[in-house]
């Protein structure tokens, strides 16, 4: 039988094995301990998905922003970079040598005590070394270090040469070279050499550097044998590998000296045998080749190559000619399309960084004019990007290198069109790569882990972190859960391409790779829950469940400060019950702003590990007072024969707005209770979300959040969302001034004058914005307010005094009333007349 090669790749292999069950290895993104779940290694961060290059996860565990820096020397960190040319891989690094390959790093790797020399006795022809960047940068300025003093020597004389990469089109498949730096004078002292790098072909006024990738340095001169001078007792001591030439001279009659060869100078009479000269070897030593560029360009930063059998999503549109950091790739743009707007080339950074500078480089016939667009990725009310448009700009010149400059801020995306100059002309458009330049971390990076197994349904209690956040630096977390995995196939073909299921059944079976099985969330899952701001707040997903993720956010507002993420820790429990379902009634058709009589049906499930729960809290996502009316509980699925718990052994306790807490008198632990809790309230949103959790006293940590089911068979709505048709409701709706005179005169009767407020549509946290005036216009009191639940009924009060506790006198006074909005909606403005009397 033929034998199956293996090609895949170990991290598919790794994911296979995991598929077991429980088991919790470093490649996973976490480690599983009896009560938590930690990741605090390296090894956990690098399994966690992240834009590409965002972050930067350190050696001793921890994870942290990129930082963009400026006056980078690109060849330290040339063997990050791996590119495509002429069907190879290649990564940064020594390119070639014509002498000693295997020490040519030495001249690359930042450390002066280092050193690439080439073989003395190998001829001067081939004392040349080819150091390749990894990715074309613009090369401002080049210094050459040789060892210190009594380390070695320098080169007697050398030229430095660079080269953008790209390959000619001549039978020798060569690279063209242009000389930065020469060195003709003999040079015995002088270690280190700085060279300006000019530009060679056609950029703006006042341009530095040139593109390279790959730097060649070749030794011109060489004094070989007669290094340096010595006496003869220190040429005695040196290594038979050092001594260099000795040179004996005939002294003439007038004093001349003449070199003469040893067997001449031994036979000369003494008065004629004149000096003996001593030399060490030369030693030319190449310590450090330094290219400066600019600073860290971004887009190569965000950029690898596509590796077999990674899975990626379909349809994903790549501009790889802009984007791989090779000058010789290049895209001829087409003429953008206002109309449809198509043909301009996007580029998204993955994140937000802190830029300054867009870079266009073009390897000839650029385009006549283009226009360069930016944006951090907010999105207007349609939800399209805001983009920031610089002017449309003309390139008559023909310039190679087009530029745009701008403020330090925020950007993730880079947008270029190429424009028409002159209408019935035949204009180029090439670009070979589009750069980015900035300063500062990464302001946002956001980080996914891999599914975390625990094994066994778990209640998750707390989320906590450790790390250092300097002002203006912070972390949030999110996090999902689910008890259900989809197990979806992938196939891939023999080159490592996820290829269909049925092109993949037409590989011999002997030749067939192994199918990798992913498992994904299922169709249980929750949604990202709020976020974590606080290290060791609540679990706010859905518990117990035997399967989460998290999202950690490394956020900052200063380019100069950065998050730094050592350790995530979550906690869990047993669960207070093993399963928890609840139901709503009536889930449709809610009439919004009209007090309205709910049904929650909630069943929980216990197992002998469980210890049950002794209070139940009702949220609601509209701001909105919850009235109860009773609370049921029975062992029949129908309720025939319940017993009434309120008004009766409950308590109940009135939270915030839209909230309602029952207190057990004992621990509820029965599996075969039903509980029906009947109330009234007003619903504002087109979704009111009504949340269940469970606690215990006991353990006051731990919060068992209710998932949405079947919970009895009297209703089939299997959902805890109340639906309202708002689509014709504004998002202000009834002002309400009660009463509309007042009497502040501190008699206790009408004293105030309450502000109600309806608030339809509006998810979330909003600005509620109420003002007085007087009838003239000035300010007199702000009684704003920032509403944790916008969409509700919201009561202000007015105690007739303005900001400085200064009592009105009596009058008419104008009460302006509004809310903020993502979008641009009408009717979020209102005003209204109060009289204050006395």
């Amino acid at each position: 039988m033929k034998e199956r090669k293996s090609w895949f790749p170990t991290t598919a292999i790794l994911l296979l094995l995991g598929l077991g069950a429980g088991i919790t290895f470093a490649q996973e993104g976490y480690r599983l301990f009896p009560d938590q779940v930690v990741v605090n290694s390296a090894a956990h961060w690098q399994a966690w998905s992240a834009p590409e290059g965002a972050q930067v996860i350190l050696p001793e565990g921890g994870v942290e922003p990129r930082l963009v820096r400026r006056q980078l020397n690109a060849t330290l960190d040339a063997g990050q970079f791996r590119y495509i040319s002429e069907g190879d891989t290649l990564t940064g690094g020594v390119r070639a040598a014509g002498a000693n390959l295997e020490a040519g790093a030495q001249a690359m790797d930042g450390d002066p005590a280092t050193y690439w020399e080439p073989d003395p006795l190998n001829p001067l022809e081939s004392w040349w070394l080819e150091l390749d960047l990894g990715r074309a940068v613009v090369a401002e300025r080049i210094r050459v270090r040789f060892v210190d003093e009594g380390q070695g020597d320098p080169f007697l004389k050398f030229r430095v040469l660079i080269s953008d990469g790209r390959i000619a089109l001549t039978e020798a498949r060569n690279r063209e070279f242009f000389r930065v730096g020469l060195v003709t004078e003999p040079n015995k002292d002088q270690r280190v050499f700085e060279f300006e790098v000019q530009p060679q072909h056609p950029a703006p006024l006042g341009s530095t550097g040139e593109v390279a990738q790959i730097l060649r340095f070749e030794a011109l001169g060489s004094d070989g044998v007669r290094g340096r001078e010595v006496d003869s007792g220190i040429y005695a001591q040196l290594d038979s590998s050092d001594q260099g030439a000795i040179d004996y001279f005939r002294r003439t009659g007038a004093g001349r000296q003449i070199q003469v060869e040893k067997e001449i100078y031994d036979t000369l009479p003494a008065q004629e045998q004149g000096q003996v000269r001593y030399f060490r070897r030369e030693r030319p030593r190449l310590a450090e080749v330094e290219v400066y560029t600019a600073g860290d360009e971004v887009v190569c930063l965000t950029r690898s190559l596509p590796k077999a059998g990674v899975i990626r999503p379909s349809g994903a549109r790549r501009t790889r000619d802009l984007e791989d950091g090779i000058f010789s790739t290049f895209r001829s743009m087409l003429e953008y399309d206002p109309l449809k707007n198509q043909n301009q080339v996007e580029i998204d950074l993955g994140t937000r960084y802190w830029l300054d500078r867009v870079l266009l480089l073009s390897p000839g016939q650029p385009p006549p004019a283009y226009q360069v667009r930016i944006s951090d990725g907010s999105l207007d009310p349609s939800g399209e990007k805001i983009w920031r448009a610089f002017e449309e700009r003309q390139n008559r010149e023909a310039l190679l290198r087009m530029q745009e400059t701008f403020p330090l801020q925020q950007v993730r995306f880079v947008e270029v069109r190429r424009l028409r100059l002159e209408v019935g002309k035949r204009e180029g458009g090439n670009l070979s790569e589009v750069h980015v330049y900035g300063e500062g971390y990464a302001s946002e990076v956001v980080m996914t882990s891999p599914l975390i197994r625990l094994g066994r349904r778990r209640l998750l209690s707390t989320v906590s972190w450790e790390g250092d956040f300097p002002p203006d630096a912070r972390v949030e977390v999110r996090t999902r859960s689910g008890d259900q995995l989809l197990r979806i196939p992938h196939y891939f073909n023999q080159q490592g391409v996820e290829v269909t299921k049925s092109t993949w059944d037409k590989i011999p079976t002997a030749d067939q790779p192994p199918l990798v099985i992913v498992d994904q969330p299922g169709e249980d899952w929750s949604n990202w829950s709020p976020s974590y701001v606080e290290s060791g707040e609540a679990f706010k997903s859905p518990n117990p469940r035997q399967y989460l993720m998290a999202e950690v956010r490394l956020l900052s507002d200063d380019p100069e400060r950065a998050a730094r993420l050592r350790q995530l820790q979550l906690d869990f429990t047993p669960p207070l019950v093993d399963q928890a379902l609840a139901e709503l009634w009536p889930s449709e058709g809610v009439k919004p702003g009209t007090e309205q009589e709910f049904v929650l049906y909630l069943q929980p499930t216990f197992t002998g590990a469980n210890p049950g729960f002794d209070r139940l809290e009702l949220h609601s996502s509209s701001s909105s007072p919850i009235e109860l009316i009773s609370v049921l509980a029975g062992q029949d699925q129908r309720l025939r024969g319940a017993r009434q718990l309120w008004p009766g052994t409950l308590q109940v306790e009135p939270g915030p707005e839209g909230t309602l807490s029952l207190i057990f008198p004992t621990s509820a632990s029965r599996s075969d209770a039903l509980y029906a809790l009947r109330f009234r309230t007003q619903v504002f949103l087109s979704n009111t979300l009504f949340r269940v959790q469970l606690r215990r006293s006991a353990q006051p940590g731990v919060i068992q959040e209710v998932a949405a089911g079947e919970a009895t068979p009297l209703i089939e709505s299997q959902t805890l969302v109340a639906r309202a048709d708002l689509e014709q409701t504004t998002p202000l709706g009834r002002v309400e001034l009660i009463p509309p005179v007042f009497t502040p005169n501190g008699d206790g009767i009408n004293d105030q004058v309450a502000i109600g407020i309806e608030v339809f549509v509006l998810e979330g946290p909003k600005h509620i914005d109420a003002r007085i005036y007087d009838l003239s216009g000035r300010q007199l009191r702000d009684l704003s307010v920032d509403a944790a639940q916008a969409s509700g009924l919201h009561r202000l009060l007015w105690d007739g005094r303005d900001e400085q506790g200064v009592l009105q006198p009596p009058g008419m006074y104008l009460v302006r009333v509004g809310v903020d909005t993502d979008a641009a909606r009408s009717h979020t403005q209102t005003l209204r007349l109060v009289g204050v009397a006395y």
